[in-house]
This record gives C-alpha cells, structure tokens and sequence, in this order.
C-alpha cells in the first residue's frame, strides 16, 4: 500500500479513535458496513456498493444526468455521433484531461482499458460481451481515430440510446491510466493485483489507503474536469452495526452513515444535528434457489414461496421508509417496468402449502438459506423461515458477510440465499440481462455477472431471444411490451423471487450543506460543508 498523505491533525485523531466531536472541514467521513466490497478493479468489481463508492474515482465515457437519469450527458467524451445505419458510433475525448500521474488523457488509454477487460476475463468482461464486443472482434469494433477520437462499430444495428447508456458504466469503458497501471503489472495481469486496492482512473477522487475491513481513504485529485471539489479527502470507515452507526452521526464523529436502522428514521427526523433525505433507487432484494440442486426444479416450487411473504405487512413496519413492496426485477420508474399497482402475489399459506403438493413436497423438506448479515436481510430470513415453518419446510439460517456471501453465489454454491442488487441505468434492458439471461447455463461458461446464471436458471430460448430482439428494436412502445411479457414470464418460471424496491435513504450531519445523489449512487464531489 501507498502510505497515507499527511494529515490535519484533528483528521488523524479522526482516523484513530471511534467516537469523537466535529469531523475535520474538508474531510467527509463516511460510515458503512464494507464488507462486501472485494476489489477496487473496475474490470472486476461486481458489487453494488463497490461500484457506486469507485464511480467517485472513475468516471464514465458517457454520463448520465444528475436530475434525470433516463437523459445522456457529455462525460469524458465530450460528444458523439452516429451514423445513420446505427453501424459506426464516433466519440470525442475531452482535451486536456491528466490523470493523477499527470499522464494525459487519450483514446489510446480508453480503447486498451476495454481490451484489458476482455484479455483478463473477468466478470465485467460480460458487459462487453452481451453487445457483442469479444476478445476476438474488438480491434474490429472498437478503434482509436486519433488521441482524442475513438470509434466503435458494433456487429449489429442496436437501438441507439440504448447501445449508449452502456458506456454509462465506468466498468464496460474504463478511463485507465495504462502507463501507471502497466508499471504496476506483476507476471502480465495487466495491474490487477494492484487495483485490488488501488485506483488509477478519471474521476475526482483516487484512492490512496484501504484496509478490508477498516477503512478506506481517497484523496481528491485537484483540478477535476467537471467541477471545483471542496472536500479534499473521503473517509470510509467500516461500522458493521446500524446502531453504531446511529450513534457516530448523532455525535458527528462521521457525516453521513449507509445503514441506518429504518427504525431510527423516525428520532434521527427529530434530531437537529442530523437531515435525513429520501428518494428513489434502483436497488432491488431479492431471493432465489440454486436450480443446480436437484430437487430445485419445479417452478410451483418457486411459486408457493411467493406466498410465503407478507409483502405489504412488512413495508409497511419492518421497511418502512427504507424500500417498497416489488414483485418485479424491473424498478418502478425505469423504462419498461410494469406499473406500481402489479402485486399478483401475497401472504397465502393455504396456496403456499397446495403448490409445494403440487411441486413434490406434500410434507416439506429442509433447506440453508444463505442471507446477508446486515439489515434487513436477517429480519426478512426469519420472516420466511417462520411462515415456512407452518407449511413443513425447514429453514436454517446462515448470515454471512457480503464478500463471502457473493463468492458463494458465483460458484453456485448455496442452497437459498438472499440479498440485494443494484442497477445501472433506468432501462430494463439492464435488468433483464443481469436476471434472466442466460444463453450457456453450464458450469464451464462461468458467467458470474448473470444473476439467472447464478441460480442455474436456463430460461430457453424466447427469454433468451426476446431479450436480444429488444436490444435492437426501435419502436419504443413495442420495445416496452416485451419488456412487460418478459417480466411476466420471468415470475411465471424463474426461481429468483423479487420482494422490495430499496428507497435510497441519505442520513447526513447538519454541518453538511450539499451532498447530491442520482439513482445510481452518491456523488462525493458534491459535498459541501459549512
């Protein structure tokens, strides 16, 4: 690791003790439970809160705008075109962009960030796949012009706006320093044993200091493109419990805190050393078989567990505030999801006990239910395992912390797990790509970024078909139909089970006085303290 920057010294005794008054003026301390956070790689990160933390340190080819995610912005392409037959998409680079090294900006640095994902082969190698973009084809598809020009010519004509939010996500473009990261490359990995816990891209903040389970630190990167960043540094300390986290906000020992217990919105609402926003999310929970077990098979199975959950009951006591009943995988407010209103499902013990008959299991059977161990996983598991409990399955519940938990269900080993799951951008396009397709359902195809791959799910070709057929269509209410009919058919078969649409819930100090967060995440450039 690099060794920590010098400190003010009210920030290092920030950093040394748990509990102390006022955080520094131009350091944001940030408490949160970072257990699921693995990688700092963008070609690997796969996790939520991974990703939306990073995206602070690496910006995208193409934004999204901050006050309508459905809009595309100039990002680090200051423009694009494209061409008539939606064949041949040209992007402008801003000019006199520099890393932290000081390297300059360059198409050459974005085209090699892209190959670099496909020659490692990690899980974000697949966003790039699922538009065709291979190891093979890709110095066909994606080209540099000249330094500050690329050009990407797709193998087929995808519907425009859609082909583009995919550059969105810092993970499918990445803006790499390659000649730092190159210096850093051990026995050909392309520098990724270093970005494990390093950072070397664009974005406002790279960074500097990480210790699992402890605490990360990023420094700001003066001169940023998009705007003067007051806070010079982030602090990200890992609090694992909700209630810990309460307390260190209300004693503004931190400035904002991820995990409050929604139990506490009520009293923090009332507490005059703390502000509390709400607004939409694209995060989901979920829970789902592994249909690798064989005696996961039967979709009445996955049916009868639909019953098994009071959907409503717990929105609005356990949930309250903190995520809307959603029976689901696309979001309310992302182009294509179904309306607010579709709820086929509800607590029915009686329907739950007739289609477990109907899938086999007349008398139950016993299963481990792996779940997240922070709220409020734990609370839903037994939820379920006590309305199970009455129609004779016995669950075990097994509460694992999200990095071990993660890797559990991309080596499909798990019997039930639950969790949660956040998108990218408002399309459902996202969303069925990473929940129901699944084009090689074997083992060897690894394919660790699909959900329904994870849950051995082969949809069969019209999921499958229809979702790619989507990709291409132009005609945007027919697009919006297939969307719906998939959704549709994707409760009818699938054993993933959606249950709530997360709400994102800022809970911050009142020395804060600006802090924006659009539906993919938090914007750490943006804080302002007084």
């Amino acid at each position: 690791m690099r060794p920590l920057l010098p400190l003010s010294l009210a920030a290092s005794l920030l950093l040394a003790a748990p509990a102390l008054a006022k955080t520094p003026a131009d350091t944001f301390v940030i408490a949160a439970n970072m257990s699921q956070m693995i990688t700092l790689d963008p070609a690997a990160i796969n996790e939520s809160f991974a990703s939306g933390f990073v995206r602070n340190a690496c910006d995208a080819l193409i934004a999204q705008d901050p006050n309508d995610a459905a809009k595309l912005v100039p990002g680090v392409a200051e423009s694009w075109t494209v061409s008539p037959d939606s064949t041949t998409y040209t992007l402008k680079v801003r000019k006199g962009l520099k890393f932290a090294s000081g390297n300059p900006v360059t198409a050459e640095d974005i085209v090699w960030s892209i190959k670099r994902n496909l020659t490692l082969n990690l899980a974000n190698a697949q966003r790039l796949r699922e538009w065709d973009i291979t190891k093979d084809n890709v110095d066909a598809v994606v080209q540099v012009v000249d330094s500050q020009t690329l050009r990407v010519k797709p193998t087929r004509a995808w519907s425009p706006n859609l082909f583009l939010f995919a550059f969105t996500d810092f993970r499918v473009a990445p803006i790499l320093d390659r000649k730092e990261i190159l210096k850093n490359e051990v026995n050909g990995d392309l520098g990724n044993k270093w970005l494990t816990t390093h950072t070397a891209c664009l974005g406002a903040f790279r960074v500097t200091t990480w210790r699992p389970q402890d605490m990360l630190i990023m420094e700001r990167n003066d001169g940023y493109w998009r705007r003067k960043v007051a806070m010079k540094r982030v602090v990200l300390r890992h609090v694992p419990e909700a209630g810990a986290q309460r307390l260190l906000l209300e004693q503004g020992d931190v400035d904002t805190a991820n995990d409050i217990d929604p139990a506490d919105f009520k009293a923090l609402e009332g507490n005059p050393n703390v502000k509390i926003d709400y607004s939409p999310s694209l995060g989901i929970r979920y829970m789902m078989f592994n249909m690798s077990d064989p005696r996961f098979q039967n979709p009445k199975l996955f049916q009868a567990f639909r019953y098994l959950f009071d959907y409503k009951g717990l929105e609005e006591t356990l949930l309250k505030n903190d995520s809307e009943a959603r029976q689901s995988p696309v979001p309310t407010g992302v182009f294509g999801a179904l309306p607010k209103s579709y709820m086929p499902y509800k607590l029915d013990l009686d329907r739950a006990k007739k289609l477990l008959a109907e899938a086999g299991y007349p008398n139950g059977f016993s299963a481990e239910l792996s779940v997240l161990n922070n709220f409020p996983y734990p609370d839903l598991a037994q939820h379920l395992q006590q309305n199970a409990d009455k129609v004779g399955v016995k669950l075990k519940i097994t509460q694992m912390i999200g990095a071990q938990l993660y890797q559990k269900a991309r080596a499909r080993k798990f019997e039930l797990y639950m969790a949660g799951y956040g998108f990218n951008y408002p399309d459902a396009n996202n969303i069925m790509l990473r929940h129901a397709y699944n084009a090689d359902n074997t083992d060897k195809s690894n394919d660790t970024i699909s959900i329904a791959w994870r849950a051995g799910w082969d949809p069969g070709p019209w999921i499958n078909d229809t979702i790619r057929a989507a990709q291409l269509e132009r005609d945007q209410a027919k697009r919006k139909a297939m969307y719906e009919e998939l959704q549709r058919r994707h409760n009818a078969a699938s054993p993933i089970i959606y249950l709530f649409q997360r709400l994102s819930v800022n809970a911050v100090g009142k020395n804060v006085s600006a802090y924006h967060h659009t539906l993919v995440g938090d914007d750490y450039s943006s804080v302002e303290k007084r």
